[in-house]
């Protein structure tokens, strides 16, 4: 038998996905020696597979990793191109890109950081525990040499949730019905994408069955740069014999109305499933086998998908039974002949959109993602570590049908009309019963709630905040169950995560901080947190209520009970107390904080919570604090009093491997 090699480190990954990118970044910067390992030779995942148009409606709820990656696309277009250059201008901000210069960034970006390791081409064969938790994973690589990898802590990145499932955590897969969870559009339903309607046959019912999988093209006009679609070995006609009546009642009107063509720079496309035809490139019912399957079984419906989309490409350009017209517009198009070039220029990895789901210690659902009654936002969570900004949708789970009515293939739904942007609980992140695993791509949600997050710049976020959290739980010995979520969030605002989104607060700044941190905390209940407002009495007294109970706050004072305080020295008297207009009377007519009050408690408030933090607050006769101000200064003592706690029960060492 061979002997196998044993390797440690701080930090061991499954899966290049940028769920697993994020997260790697977020350890190796802070100094933990970190190794990813990939069963394939590409890193990346979707990112530098042909998903060219990132699913994020603007980088307003995005913060730290993805849009550090966003600046590097548009550094890239830039240089390469010049700043008024088109390419900058199709890039829209870094969020549209060719798969090339995606690979290209990701790579920069991994290669800068020396205690970041990549091992590509090696299979996840066993998982090894102690008790309740994750102690080794054994990979295999093609030469089938095995290497053990122990580590202090371990993220499971991969799109399928394998290492999780390997370790025991259990899992969900396909569709909960509306009654497991109250959501409103789970389960069997047909709507018309274009409408909204919800179309005869929705009974909502719960099934095992699995949203379509497909690959994102990168496909070009430009006669200069197209290669030929080339017919499969395995085509067959049938596939796609559908369309030809779709074609001659006018419900498609040409090419770019079967394959989805969404314009990238350099004249590229990201080409994905049309979602209003019914024959396009996702493949209902064929990926049902993949989220459990072997190697082989998945290589085989790989090997399908593929030769699926490729015969209908081929199909639309030659199919004598088509229309000249419909061909003639269809031969325009080729695939991009400068990517892909090693494997003849089609992506080398499936979109997988959904596979398993862990069953976390929170499970994400489609309420979470909506407006919460009562709210002016969606639901609140304590422990957000992300922000999600992409409506619900779900690709089809059936093939056409009789109840599919020429309009809508069964389980293909979108309600991005109602779909709000929303925090990402940390607790989704972390598995049942099981330690030392973290797991921020096959996370803890209904088939609804990863209709939202399953988008890759949403998971490289929430990656990100699992690096961080590895980290911490190696630095304080701490469980990843029972980790200060204060302290991980304080952690995450200091690297310009975004764990709570408003539309008036740019992120970036201590100001943003303190209010991100404390509509978390459930302070603000709506999308605006009104910084320059004058802040009433009764808010400053209500937060600092609701900050003694959040950690390192329960020394902190109450408010003054009056703002004719004088200083030591000064002589009080004459007064006639008595004679003054009673305390409810005067703070009716005087209902918001002076700075000289503010100024005063702050002083106190550093006092007792023994810690040294400058005051925000502006002194100025007849002056008021801000929201902002106030709330800043809360966070400040608040993450003070933290770090102090830390520091004197921090262990000796933080047992850092070095490399």
């Amino acid at each position: 038998m061979q002997k196998r090699q044993i390797r440690k480190a701080d930090v061991v990954i499954l899966g290049a996905t940028p769920g697993g990118i994020g997260a790697a970044l977020a350890a190796a910067r802070r100094g933990r020696k970190t190794i990813v390992i990939e069963p394939t030779e590409y890193i990346g995942g979707l990112m530098a597979s042909g998903l060219g148009v990132t699913d994020i409606h603007s980088l307003d709820a995005a913060g730290s990793v993805f849009r550090e990656y966003a600046a590097n696309i548009v550094r890239h277009y830039t240089d390469t191109y010049g700043e008024n250059s088109e390419q900058v201008v199709h890039c829209r901000k870094g969020l549209r890109f060719e798969p090339s210069v995606a690979k290209k960034v990701l790579w920069s970006m991994v290669n800068n950081e020396p205690q970041l390791e990549m091992m590509l081409q090696h299979e996840l064969v066993a998982a090894g525990l102690d008790g309740n938790a994750v102690s080794s994973v054994t990979v295999r690589n093609h030469a089938g040499e095995e290497t053990v990898y122990e580590a202090e802590a371990y993220i499971d990145a991969t799109y399928e949730g394998d290492l999780a499932a390997m370790a025991g955590v259990p899992y969900s897969l396909g569709r909960e019905s509306r009654d497991d969870w109250n959501e409103e559009y789970a389960g069997t339903l047909y709507q018309n994408f274009r409408t909204k309607e919800i179309l005869v046959g929705s009974t909502g019912e719960g099934d095992e069955r699995i949203q379509a999988y497909n690959f994102r093209l990168c496909l070009t006009k430009n006669e200069g740069n197209r290669a030929v679609f080339k017919k499969p070995d395995a085509y067959n006609r049938l596939d796609y014999v559908s369309l030809i009546d779709d074609i001659f009642a006018g419900r498609i009107k040409g090419f770019s109305e079967v394959c989805n063509t969404v314009m990238i720079p350099n004249g590229k496309t990201d080409t994905n499933n049309y979602h209003y035809c019914l024959c396009s490139t996702d493949l209902p019912e064929e990926n049902q086998e993949y989220p459990e399957g072997s190697r082989e079984v998945r290589e085989r419906i790989v090997r399908r998908h593929r030769e699926y989309i490729q015969g209908l490409l081929w199909f639309l350009q030659n199919d004598e039974e088509l229309p000249e017209w419909f061909r003639n517009d269809s031969a325009q198009w080729g695939y991009a002949a400068d990517e892909f070039e090693d494997t003849d220029h089609f992506p080398p990895q499936i979109y997988v959109r959904e596979a398993r789901r862990i069953h976390g210690e929170y499970v994400f659902t489609e309420n979470d993602a909506r407006l919460a009654p009562g709210l002016g936002r969606s639901a609140i969570h304590y422990d957000s570590i992300a922000c999600g900004d992409y409506g619900i949708d779900s690709h089809a789970t059936r093939k056409r049908n009789e109840l599919s009515q020429n309009i809508a293939l069964e389980g293909f739904m979108a309600i991005g009309f109602l779909t709000e942007i929303y925090q990402i609980p940390y607790s989704i992140i972390v598995p049942q019963k099981m330690e030392r695993l973290l797991v921020p791509v096959a996370v803890s949600a209904t088939h609804m709630g990863l209709g939202t997050i399953r988008m890759e710049p949403c998971w490289m976020q929430i990656g990100y905040a699992a690096g961080v959290a590895a980290d911490l739980s190696i630095s304080e010995r701490a469980s990843v169950r029972t980790l200060s979520i204060d302290v991980l969030q304080d952690e995450l605002l200091k690297d310009k995560q975004v764990i709570t989104y408003f539309k008036d607060v740019k992120p970036g700044t201590g100001e943003s901080e303190a209010v991100q941190y404390f509509g978390a905390k459930g302070f603000l209940t709506d999308y605006e947190a009104r910084p320059d407002e004058s802040v009433t009495l009764e808010d400053a007294s209500r937060w600092i209520l609701m900050s003694r109970a959040l950690p390192g706050g329960i020394k902190l004072p109450v408010l003054p009970a009056t703002d004719r305080i004088v200083s030591p020295g000064v002589d009080m008297g004459p007064r006639s107390p008595k004679e003054e207009p009673t305390p409810r009377d005067y703070w009716k007519a005087h209902p918001f904080l002076t700075s000289q009050m503010a100024i005063r408690w702050a002083n106190v408030a550093s006092r007792a919570l023994q810690v040294q933090v400058d005051s925000t607050f502006r002194e100025q006769e007849g002056g008021t604090a801000t929201r902002g101000q106030f709330l800043h200064y809360l966070y400040r003592l608040l993450k003070e009093a933290r770090a102090s706690i830390r520091s004197e029960a921090m262990p000796s060492s933080s047992n850092r491997i070095r490399s």
